[in-house]
């Protein structure tokens, strides 16, 4: 139908509006980004002052899926707001909010996904998710949480049933970010399967699978995590490239759940790399915290630039793991194993004791190594929040258990 409709033949809002939505359904619904930014390109020529305000608001989505947060806030400040078609005004308020929160400017994150929020059209749920992923990068997981169960709350209220893998999908998420993987695991489960019997073709499926296989990775389950990633790379959608690093990252916990460190480090180090060539340094902080996870202590002095242009608790902390696992600082690794505690991500918290008992037990403090070793084991029971099927299953957790 959108394809059908004349430009020219509109009024200059309604070819503004027209552009806007025949290209975002080519980015997201057609998976042709390249498409997309050449429709646009053709309409950014028009000398109409309405249509270059969706041009504006439209470039502000695709680089922000594209993985670029700085041209895409660009892009933001030539918008009107107030003049924008309520369809690209949400969209445009959910790319500044993915863009912002990648870039590691939570703050901006937030205020654009609450100016979106009241704008009278359904899509609640995309601004829900960037305001949430923004959230957990910048490591305020209880805030996530708490925004995933308003939106749980409102599809239930106003019966919206469309949205409820979308829902379930932001909840499993969150819970991944919080250690709780039997939550997050069935829960993404779920989501799955409904994304698949509907039929899904904008990319919530994909984005969904890249929480599922790490889940699963993390939660020690070899196989499944396995044919979870093969089927992950099948669902790779070119209209969600700023997720370019969660697919690294899943592939390194895939890796590392295989035994393969090395290669889950490279995956995560390289994924880091280009995050920050991209300006995402909310995600190169969270690459390189994983990579940390699996051992490398390589990039302290990166984290520590990082925890200056970052917001929000997770890089400091993660900067503090790092150099305290380059230095074999187990008091240090002890201390940062709680403050991961308090932010909310029980994993990292797992593995910053899990390395505080080994650097313990190499200074033959075995008293204070045990206490560490007993305090992993003790978190990672907490993630089991729903089958004992599901637990914590980390290389550095391997390494903290005594040898039989």
């Amino acid at each position: 139908m959108l394809a059908d409709a004349r430009a020219g033949e509109l009024s200059e809002t309604d070819d503004g509006r027209l552009a806007f939505l025949q290209a975002t359904n080519r980015l997201f619904a057609l998976a042709d980004p390249a498409g997309a930014k050449r429709l646009i390109d053709r309409m950014s020529r028009t000398p109409a002052r309405q249509d270059r305000n969706c041009v504006h608001a439209f470039l502000t989505v695709y680089w922000a899926a594209m993985g670029k947060p700085a041209a895409a806030r660009e892009s933001s400040e030539r918008v009107a707001w107030d003049e924008l078609p309520a369809v690209a005004a949400r969209a445009s308020a959910w790319a500044v909010a993915v863009a912002a929160g990648e870039a590691g400017s939570t703050a901006d994150a937030t205020a654009a996904a609450e100016r979106g929020y009241p704008i009278p059209i359904r899509g609640y749920f995309v601004l829900t998710d960037a305001h949430a992923g923004a959230l957990l990068l910048a490591g305020r997981i209880a805030e996530a949480h708490d925004i995933a169960e308003i939106f749980a709350r409102r599809v239930w209220v106003e019966v919206l049933r469309q949205f409820q893998p979308i829902c379930t999908a932001i909840v499993g998420r969150v819970a991944l970010a919080a250690g709780q993987l039997g939550t997050a695991c069935s829960s993404l489960e779920s989501a799955g399967v409904m994304f698949a019997a509907m039929g899904e073709t904008y990319g919530w499926g994909y984005r969904n699978q890249l929480a599922r296989t790490t889940a699963l990775a993390v939660s020690g389950k070899t196989a499944e995590a396995a044919a979870e990633l093969i089927l992950l790379e099948k669902l790779r959608h070119p209209g969600w490239r700023y997720l370019d690093y969660e697919l690294a990252i899943a592939r390194g916990w895939v890796a590392a759940c295989r035994g393969a460190a090395r290669e889950a480090i490279s995956s995560t180090l390289s994924a880091a790399e280009t995050a920050r060539n991209h300006g995402q340094f909310a995600a190169e902080v969270m690459c390189l915290q994983t990579a940390t996870q699996f051992g490398d202590s390589s990039r302290a002095k990166r984290l520590r630039e990082l925890a200056e242009i970052v917001e929000g608790p997770r890089a400091g902390v993660a900067a503090r793991f790092t150099t305290a696992l380059s230095a074999g600082d187990a008091d240090e690794l002890a201390l940062v194993s709680n403050d991961f505690e308090i932010m909310g991500d029980l994993v990292a918290a797992i593995d910053a004791a899990a390395y505080a008992a080994v650097a313990y037990r190499r200074q033959e403090a075995r008293e204070s190594g045990f206490t560490c070793a007993t305090r992993a084991e003790t978190l990672a029971t907490r993630a089991e929040t729903l089958s004992e099927q599901y637990g914590v299953h980390t290389p550095a957790l391997r390494q903290s258990r005594p040898a039989d």
